[in-house]
């Protein structure tokens, strides 16, 4: 990971492993504890003897675990944690880490008020306070989905940076429509914006730092955020037909529906937003809660140009912002690639997964 600006090192590292044949499976805390558990497996078939996992903190203890973080033993610490493994090994440890030896400067974030406008989120019950989806400009259009307020916080924090949230409910704006409207900044010294918001549908905008365009995708406040690769299947009918001897009784189906693979794949995907503030479940047009109907806010940061005063939102009435703050952030930690699986793959990466098989299942 690329640190920029930064006191100690302009590079920075989680974890290090002695021997590149083995992988980190995860790295993650204890469902339990407040140790740091690391997941390894050796991945050539070939034993590793000797391999020292270090960290930037010293390690105080380490010892090992299964997969459902329950004691099996013991555990050599000398500066690094030392371990080996047999061909195809997996190994788990829960560890302690020491003191860092350089902290960075929290950042200093400031809440900018808003003139909101509209209601996103209701109480139970009450689908006439307020809609997430309403489009002035489209009556037609499926809307009346709202937010649900009794879920939504009055602070959301993320990566030390506050956003101060509006009373929600009883019908109280407390989201702002996108109409290419200018926010004045404070005059101190802030180097980023951050915008807490989420659009009808995935959104491209623009907003404009002082002089500078930004661009940006404001991501849909509900539906999938990622979402594996997805077969598709085609339906056919097919007649039922008695086995030898039997005779099927007045009311047994006469056909059945056939599942089959169509050798095509919806490709999955990942939303690179980062999620602020989630609830489970929304609430309906009429007022009743939809369950596993997730909703999102995503925080946008916002780099703001030396003496920039101002920040001027899109045109786009489908975005709502939720909430503007600003920081001024002495390092910025910049990951040197994805964390995780962005699923980004080429067309023919795609057709080659669709496989030929057959197929298929069969249903009343």
């Amino acid at each position: 990971m690329a640190v920029r600006r930064s006191p100690v090192n302009r590079q920075f590292s989680l974890l290090k492993l002695s021997s590149d044949r083995v992988r980190v499976l995860a790295l993650k805390k204890a469902e339990l504890s407040d140790e740091v558990i690391v997941r390894i497996v050796e991945l050539d078939g070939k034993a590793q003897p000797k391999v020292a996992i270090s960290f930037p903190s010293p390690i105080a203890s380490a010892r090992e675990v299964n997969g459902q973080e329950r004691p099996v033993g013991g555990a050599a610490v000398h500066d690094a944690l030392i371990t080996s493994l047999g061909a195809y090994q997996p190994r788990t440890f829960a560890l302690k880490l020491g003191a860092a030896p350089a902290r960075l400067i929290a950042p200093n974030s400031q809440v900018i008020p808003l003139p909101y406008d509209l209601a996103t989120a209701t109480t139970d019950g009450h689908p006439a306070e307020g809609s997430f989806d309403l489009l002035p400009n489209n009556p037609s259009a499926a809307q009346g989905r709202a937010l649900p307020a009794e879920a939504l916080p009055r602070d959301i924090e993320i990566a030390g940076i506050h956003f101060a949230l509006a009373a929600a409910g009883n019908g109280r704006p407390n989201a702002l429509l996108a109409k290419g409207q200018t926010i004045k900044l404070p005059q101190q010294h802030f180097n980023r914006a951050y915008v807490l918001a989420a659009a009808v549908d995935d959104q491209m905008a623009t907003f404009r730092a002082g002089d500078r365009p930004v661009q940006l995708t404001i991501q849909n406040w509900t539906g999938f955020i990622g979402q594996w690769d997805d077969r598709t299947w085609n339906t056919r009918q097919e007649p039922v037909q008695p086995r030898p001897g039997q005779t099927l009784p007045p009311n047994a189906p006469r056909v059945r529906a056939v599942e089959e693979f169509s050798g095509m794949l919806i490709p999955g995907f990942i939303k690179r937003a980062d999620v602020a503030w989630y609830s489970s479940h929304r609430h309906a047009p009429d007022g009743s809660n939809e369950p596993y109907a997730y909703v999102y806010l995503f925080a946008y940061p916002i780099d703001l140009p030396a003496g920039a005063a101002t920040l001027t939102l899109p045109d786009n009435d489908r975005i709502r912002i939720l909430a503007i703050s600003v920081a001024d952030e002495a390092d910025r930690v910049t990951p040197a690639q994805p964390l995780y699986d962005t699923l980004e793959r080429t067309g023919s990466e795609t057709a080659n997964m669709a496989g030929t098989g057959d197929q298929s299942f069969a249903r009343p």
